[in-house]
C-alpha cells in the first residue's frame, strides 16, 4: 500500500501546510511507504491525483490518496479517482470541512491522520452535477450567491462567520430565481425559489445542517426546493437552516430521487461542493457506491 498526501498549503489560512510535520512523524513509525505533493493552483489537486493514481497503476500497488486541505481540495480528487479503486481519506484543514461532517465522528486533523491509515474504506454514493462529480451537496440559486460572497470574508474569519456575512451580502440583491425542475418521472415544477439543494451529504455552508437526513449509502438524492422568501422571511428562515430545523416549513419541499435537472431562461449561480460556476441548466444524478473513502 503507497499513501499520498496532496496538501493546498493556502487551505485554511495555511492550516494545511501544518500538517505535513505530523505527517512525517506519523510515516517515521509505519512501515508502509508515502509521499507528500502540494498544490500550486487551482485544479493541480485533481491532475497530482492522475498523476498518482497513473503511476500506481503502472506499479501494481494499492493506492490510499489523503486530500489535506478543504472541501474544495478533496472536490477535485474525488473527480481524479471517480472510477477506480483508490482509497480517499480526508485530512479536513479547510475553512468548512463539510463533507468530513457527515462521514467521521471527528473533524480534528491530528486525530484522523492517526487513524486512517490503518483503517478499512467503505464504498460510498456520489453525485454528479452536468460533468463534474460531488460528495457532498451542490445547490443554484440564493445559496451559491451566499458561497460566492462568504469568499471574500473567509481569510478574515471562520467558515461559518464568513458564511453568514456572505448571506446577509447575497439577501441585500433579494434576487428571484425562476426554475422549472424535473425530479425522475414526477410532473416538472415552474416558480419563483429562493435556492434548490441537491445533497448527498448533510452539511454544507461551514456547519449548515442543510440536508438532516440525508444518508450517503441510501442509493438517492435529497432535494429541498425552497420558494422565493421576502427578506424577513429569509432571516427567519437562515437560523431555522443553520440548525436542520427547516425541513417541515411550508416553503421548503423536500423529495429524494436519483435525477433532477433544473433550467432557467436567465443564468444562475451553481454550488458544486463549494466550487462557483454560473449555468442555464443542470442536471443532478446519482452515482450508488462509486467512490472509496476510508472511515474510522
Amino acid at each position: 500500500m503507497h499513501h499520498v498526501f496532496i496538501v493546498n498549503p493556502v487551505a485554511g489560512k495555511g492550516r494545511a501546510l501544518h500538517m505535513v510535520d505530523a505527517i512525517k512523524a506519523r510515516f517515521n513509525r509505519f512501515s508502509q511507504t508515502y509521499e507528500i505533493l502540494t498544490t500550486k493552483a487551482p485544479q493541480h489537486a485533481k491532475e497530482l491525483a492522475l498523476q498518482a493514481i497513473a503511476q500506481a497503476k503502472e506499479k501494481k500497488e494499492s493506492l490510499r490518496v489523503y486530500p489535506v486541505g478543504g472541501d474544495g481540495t478533496l472536490n477535485e480528487i474525488i473527480n481524479a479517482a471517480i472510477g477506480t479503486d483508490v482509497e480517499l481519506g480526508i485530512i479536513p484543514c479547510g475553512t468548512g470541512n463539510d463533507s468530513s461532517r457527515t462521514l467521521y465522528p471527528v473533524t480534528d486533523p491530528y486525530k484522523l491522520l492517526s487513524v486512517l491509515p490503518i483503517s478499512s474504506s467503505s464504498d460510498f454514493d456520489i453525485g454528479k452535477a452536468n460533468d463534474r462529480y460531488f460528495l457532498n451537496i451542490a445547490s443554484v440559486g440564493f445559496d451559491a450567491d451566499v458561497v460566492m460572497q462568504s469568499r471574500r470574508y473567509k481569510s478574515l474569519m471562520s467558515g461559518s462567520m464568513a458564511y453568514l456575512i456572505g448571506a446577509l451580502s447575497a439577501l441585500l440583491k433579494q434576487k428571484k430565481y425562476r426554475f422549472r425542475i424535473t425530479i425522475d418521472d414526477k410532473p416538472s415544477i415552474e416558480k419563483d425559489f429562493l435556492l434548490c439543494i441537491s445533497a448527498n451529504g448533510s452539511y454544507y455552508g461551514g456547519g449548515f445542517k442543510a440536508a438532516p437526513d440525508a444518508d450517503m449509502n441510501d442509493g438517492l438524492l435529497d432535494y429541498y426546493l425552497v420558494d422565493h422568501l421576502s427578506i424577513p422571511k429569509i432571516l427567519r428562515f437562515m437560523p431555522m437552516f443553520r440548525k436542520g430545523n427547516h425541513t417541515t416549513l411550508d416553503a421548503v419541499k423536500f423529495i429524494r430521487g436519483k435525477k433532477a435537472l433544473i433550467e432557467s431562461d436567465e443564468p444562475f449561480p451553481v454550488n458544486i461542493d463549494g466550487e462557483i460556476s454560473s449555468a442555464k441548466s443542470i442536471s443532478f444524478e446519482l452515482s450508488s457506491k462509486s467512490i472509496k473513502i476510508i472511515v474510522p
